[in-house]
């Protein structure tokens, strides 16, 4: 079988529009067409329907299938035939979730580097739905993303349940709150209520739904001071004394050793309406791991654990 055929095939399906495939992998509407009806001849069935508009025949979508599990069995020998030879070369796909886990992918990616050199990275930043379709594509070797799937042919390890936190600095607290800002550096056992803070100015990420979500399930009305395209954690230093923000546990669990001491962080009580699910390190059952995929498994998993161990209630402010 054509293997480039198939793979123009595969990747054709994800879009349903030729031109919008051709122009992602760089290449003619009419090389891509060609190859589509080289493999339509050779298996003698058509695997499109055309008209009203482009849809996937019943035979299209078993090819389809058999696609992806073709490019599964050829990332799997792909990883056998590294640790025979042990070049310990070679790549891995990696996708993960924006504002909840973004933080702590350099760290463990320089952990990997200094143990592969010569294995390439390629990280993938999308929602957990996509991510999900990627790993049963098998464009994915790992997703590190909320757990809200439910199928069979997912294999999942448990890192965390999310929460969400306020990070604030006390002289903002101070300027908003004057005497009240000590007792507000207190945590109920519950965490606190955000309505209680909401006189702060905060800061936003235009891409996180979750910010938006966790304002109306707490019936606070933000004051958004600045607004972001890019995770705000890295601008700390920079706003601190301007503005709160709303962070997720991954967030807090990596920064809260990493800041000034005028920086707390506060446990947001939620009510059952926020959806808040636990993250886990997802991968494709199918897909066999060479040792360097073993090695990047243990390390994520090993990372996430040690945060958790370290993680202890606020230092007394006073």
């Amino acid at each position: 079988m054509d293997t480039l055929s198939l793979f123009y095939f595969s990747e054709s399906a994800k879009d349903l529009n030729f031109t919008k495939t051709a122009n992602r992998l760089y290449i003619s509407q009419q090389n891509l067409s060609n190859h589509i009806s080289r493999l339509e001849q050779m298996l003698g069935i058509a695997l499109y329907e055309r008209k009203p508009h482009l849809a996937l025949t019943y035979a299209g979508k078993c090819v389809l299938q058999f696609a992806r599990n073709y490019q599964l069995e050829e990332d799997n020998l792909r990883n056998l035939i590294s640790d025979i030879s042990l070049k310990e070369e070679g790549y891995l796909n990696i996708g993960f979730v924006h504002h909840r886990t973004s933080v702590v992918v350099p760290i463990i990616a320089e952990k990997f580097s200094q143990a592969f050199p010569h294995v390439t990275l390629n990280f993938y930043c999308r929602h957990t739905s996509e991510l999900t379709d990627m790993l049963l594509r098998g464009e994915l070797d790992f997703a590190i993303a909320v757990d809200k799937t439910h199928n069979a042919q997912i294999e999942k390890k448990f890192l965390f349940k999310d929460q969400v936190y306020l990070m604030v600095a006390k002289s903002l607290l101070q300027k908003y709150y004057g005497e009240d800002s000590q007792k507000m550096l207190e945590t109920p056992p519950k965490g606190i209520y955000l309505k209680n803070y909401s006189k702060l100015p905060f800061v936003n990420i235009r891409s996180a739904k979750l910010i938006s979500d966790v304002f109306e399930c707490c019936n606070c009305e933000p004051n958004f001071l600045i607004t972001v395209d890019f995770p705000h954690t890295v601008f700390t230093g920079f706003y601190e004394h301007i503005a709160a923000s709303i962070i997720t546990k991954t967030v807090y669990l990596h920064m809260k050793e990493r800041v000034t001491p005028e920086i707390i962080f506060l446990p947001i009580n939620t009510p059952s309406s926020l959806p808040l699910h636990s993250i886990s390190l997802l991968k494709n059952k199918q897909k066999k791991l060479s040792r360097y995929g073993k090695y990047f498994y243990k390390i994520t998993v090993d990372y996430f654990h040690s945060l958790l161990q370290e993680d202890t209630p606020n230092k007394k402010t006073d």
